[in-house]
Order: C-alpha cells, then sequence, then structure tokens
C-alpha cells in the first residue's frame, strides 16, 4: 500500500500495473490489508478458504484482512483486487461475503490506479470509493473442494470435465470403492450429495463461460446439459439468478 493512501487497486493486467509483485495470484495467500476482489468485465471465479466463488460484473468478494484466498489464473477474465487500509475502513469487517461493484466505483478505482493526481484529491475520491462500496452480506454461492483421498480422484475428474456424466456406481467400479463410501465422503466433504455438488461443479464453471462470452447453447453442452432450457432451469435453481445475468457484458 503506497504510503498516505486509503485504498489501492492491482489487476491481473499486467500492462498498467506498477508494482506486479504484489498482485494477487492464483498462489493461496493473504494480505495485511482488506481486499475487494472484483472482475474488470465478464465474470469469474475465485478461491476463498478453499472454497470457489463465482463472481459476475458489478459484483465483489470483500475479504477482511488475512483472509486466504488465489485468483484463478486460466480465467479469461481480468480480476482487479482493490486494498483497504485497515484504519481507513469504518464499516464492520465481518466475515468474507459478496458487496457490490457498481460501474462508477469501477471506473474511478481503475482511474485512481491508472492516473496521478495531488494527494488532497486522491484522499477525497479515495473516499468516496469507500462509501460507495455496499457493505451488504449478500448470499454466496460456494463450491467445496473435497480433500478426503477416497473421493479426490472424483472429484478432480468432475473439476475438469464437468459434462462427466458417470453415475456414482461407475465411479465406484473405477475407483475400487463403493458407491455407500463415496456418497458418505461427499456428503461429509461438502454438506451436498454426489449428484448436488456435481450440478454445483457444472455451475461455478458455467459462471467462468459465460463471463468469457460464450453463448448459453456452448455452455449448456460443455457443462454437461443436452439442451439450453434443461441448463437454464438448473443454473437458475443454484445460482438464484438466470444464465444472462452472468454473461459478458457492461453494467
Amino acid at each position: 500500500m503506497p504510503d498516505g493512501y486509503l485504498l489501492t487497486t492491482t489487476s491481473q493486467n499486467v500492462g498498467w500495473h506498477r508494482t506486479i509483485e504484489h498482485r494477487c495470484s492464483s498462489t493461496p495467500h493473504r494480505h495485511g490489508e482488506h481486499v475487494v476482489v472484483w472482475p474488470e468485465v465478464g465474470s469469474a471465479t475465485i478461491t476463498v478458504e478453499g472454497q470457489l466463488w463465482p463472481l459476475t460484473l458489478g459484483e465483489g468478494a470483500w475479504l477482511p484482512a488475512g483472509t486466504s484466498h488465489s485468483t484463478n489464473g486460466e480465467s479469461s477474465t481480468v480480476l482487479c483486487c482493490t486494498h483497504i487500509q485497515p484504519l481507513a475502513w469504518e464499516g464492520d469487517v465481518g466475515e468474507p461475503h459478496i458487496v457490490t461493484v457498481n460501474a462508477a466505483l469501477r471506473e474511478m478505482l481503475l482511474h485512481l490506479a491508472r492516473t496521478g493526481m495531488p494527494r488532497d484529491r486522491r484522499l477525497r475520491a479515495q473516499r468516496v470509493c469507500l462509501e460507495t462500496i455496499a457493505d451488504e452480506a449478500r448470499p454466496v454461492v460456494t463450491l467445496p473442494v473435497p480433500r478426503d483421498p477416497r473421493i479426490r480422484t472424483v472429484a478432480e475428474s468432475i473439476m475438469a470435465d464437468p459434462s462427466d456424466d458417470r453415475s456414482l456406481e461407475e465411479w465406484a467400479w473405477r475407483t475400487s470403492t463403493s458407491a455407500r463410501t463415496i456418497a458418505r465422503a461427499f456428503r461429509a466433504e461438502t454438506g451436498m450429495t454426489f449428484t448436488q455438488w456435481r450440478t454445483r461443479v457444472r455451475m461455478v464453471n458455467a459462471v467462468e463461460l459465460l463471463g468469457a462470452g460464450k453463448p448459453v447453447g456452448v455452455v449448456a453442452r460443455r457443462v454437461g446439459y443436452a439442451t439450453i432450457s434443461a441448463f437454464s432451469a438448473a443454473f437458475s435453481r443454484t445460482m438464484g439468478r438466470p444464465p444472462r445475468h452472468y454473461q459478458a457484458t457492461r453494467d
């Protein structure tokens, strides 16, 4: 954090950020400041305390100082991280949650990051940014990542290919493990059934693809749905919003 600043914004776009070593990265890490992670355009996913969080344009992940997180290094979406001095934040810190990062706030944060200006003017603009961040604890749709070695291979395979439609019994045969053991492990590790967890994987991947500008029909097929209607219904049930909400358009 530069001396005298209340906040500063870094980006995966190395073309304009001048202190590359302080960017958020795909390796789990923590910051001494509060951080708001938000997509500059489109949608993306990040990992927060071992869980995947999907983010769409207009949303940011509020991460109190010391929260373990990482960005998706393979994402085509540019992610920005706004670092906030703890003493500059007057609201409740709370737990990690989703906040609003609207178009006006995004443009101001990017302008501050890219443009030099007198110190007093910068401080006034930074205070406006802090007041604009909507500290509303919106629901977070997360994806718990199993660590149990009995189901790690299954989980990693499904995350690599969300369209994989093999049944619990087929995975049991492939891994030489009983279907009951796999089912119990998924419930214990994720709080969801195997089918519920696989659906969640598909939806989180769908957020990435929609944010990258892929058509809904293409996204539906890539995550294992034969029809757009079936995909849209499952997506809306899981995410609470239709797929079009996550498509790569500016608000």
